[in-house]
């Protein structure tokens, strides 16, 4: 873990070439969209370095309602989308897995979000993508 960036209850930092982020419920407190997305956006264009890396996003702490705001705004963010590869979401339940699946569907989205319950799981998916990114670029 080199750099650790930590703002208002967002976490993020750089491990084996993805970009993790954890958000705490105290987060959602002071929690204003276009503040967020703006320090999101300026964090995670420190971490990027100009490399492409997957984002990898804890939701698992969070309530259902918070998970689905930060989905949403993190699903349609342009700028963010500029900077990483991939957009993963680890959460707490099937159920919000796949309610956060259906929004995926009806959305347009150029950066894919994948949305998994298993650490383990969104980890391999997050070093699978990057490798088959930089074997092609």
């Amino acid at each position: 873990m080199r750099d650790v960036i930590q703002y208002d209850g967002i976490k993020l930092w750089v491990d084996k070439d993805i970009i993790r982020c954890k958000l705490s419920p105290a987060f959602f407190k002071t929690y204003d969209k276009t503040r967020t997305e703006e320090a999101l956006y300026n964090a995670i264009s420190t971490l990027y370095d100009r490399e492409y890396k997957p984002l990898l996003l804890d939701l698992k702490q969070l309530n259902s309602s918070d998970s689905i705001e930060i989905f949403i705004l993190i699903s349609n963010s342009v700028s963010i989308n500029t900077l990483v590869l991939s957009r993963v979401f680890l959460v707490r339940s099937t159920s919000l897995k796949i309610l956060l699946a259906i929004n995926n569907i009806t959305g347009n989205k150029v950066v894919p979000n994948k949305i998994h319950t298993d650490f383990n799981v969104a980890l391999a998916y997050c070093q699978n993508n990057y490798q088959i990114f930089n074997r092609v670029s």
